[in-house]
């Protein structure tokens, strides 16, 4: 009953069909989402063979000094993987992606207001702002570490006191249970700033004004929005789900399979965040015309 209500207030589906269907009638939405796609996959191979020559001469050195000599040699050059591309993304999330998004916003409006799409002038608009996208992109990911760390003292709480009544539950069920917890958690701090980044480049606000204005819509529209992103972000949950195991899988099977998960990851969350982001101007384009 909940769900029909939620598609009667807003037309949640109808803005997944419009999204998919610009999406994949317009493809060039999805191109700066594969440039920073390519540039996580270029990231991806320079830490598979940084510690391989000559790659290793730049690298091996500060991998010795914080990390150990032990993970410059195989396989635990592979199992430390994950980690050093996830902060290898969030850099290149804050300094490249940001950007480019911002770029798929503004032909997203181009497309949707018949106006032309010249690389040039939009790239130019782009970085006229680049200074406001790389703030905006420190905060979102402050926002979701400072949300991690909140989720791990909540679960480890919630384990103790279960662990005392339940402790098998406990012990079988937590390694899943942890990661939907933070996909939950996440998925409702997006709910309040998926707007931020279109409000910016679409209504071009200052980032102060569009977030403060993606909270309110955020929280005016909560379970309209919460639907709204759920569908794409569960298209990215799965393999989430495998990244958070990669090291289990890599003791069970072969350390290269952190290479293939991780470049998996890298192509679903393309299409995914394409789709978060075309789903989010598409509303609000939908709610101010409505206004």
């Amino acid at each position: 009953m909940w769900y029909n209500f939620i598609l009667m207030k807003y037309q949640v589906r109808k803005n997944w069909w419009n999204s998919l269907g610009l999406i994949i009638s317009k493809p060039i939405v999805l191109l700066p989402f594969v440039v920073f796609a390519f540039v996580e996959g270029l990231a991806l191979e320079l830490i598979y063979f940084s510690s391989r020559k000559p790659i290793s001469t730049l690298t091996a050195p500060i991998v010795r000094k914080f990390f150990g000599e032990k993970l410059l040699h195989y396989p635990n050059d592979l199992i430390i993987l994950p980690e050093f591309l996830y902060y290898a993304q969030l850099v290149i999330y804050v300094f490249i992606s940001v950007f480019l998004i911002a770029i798929g916003i503004n032909v997203f409006k181009n497309l949707k207001t018949n106006l032309p799409l010249k690389v040039n002038a939009l790239v130019r608009n782009a970085a006229k702002r680049y200074g406001s996208f790389v703030v905006y992109g420190i905060f979102v990911i402050t926002a979701v570490l400072l949300l991690r760390k909140l989720d791990t003292v909540i679960l480890i709480k919630i384990f103790k006191l279960a662990s005392k009544e339940f402790p098998n539950a406990v012990t079988n069920a937590g390694p899943f249970i942890a990661p939907i917890f933070l996909f939950i958690t996440n998925l409702i701090l997006q709910v309040f700033l998926v707007l931020t980044l279109p409000i910016m480049v679409m209504q071009k606000k200052s980032f102060s004004k569009a977030l403060g204005k993606s909270i309110i819509v955020g929280a005016r529209n909560f379970l309209s929005l919460f639907t709204l992103i759920l569908i794409p972000y569960l298209i990215y949950f799965p393999v989430a789900l495998l990244r958070s195991f990669s090291g289990k899988l890599a003791a069970l099977t072969f350390p290269e399979i952190n290479v293939v998960i991780a470049g998996i990851a890298i192509i679903v969350s393309m299409f995914a965040d394409c789709f978060i982001i075309v789903c989010a101007s598409q509303f609000l384009l939908d709610t101010e015309e409505v206004k």
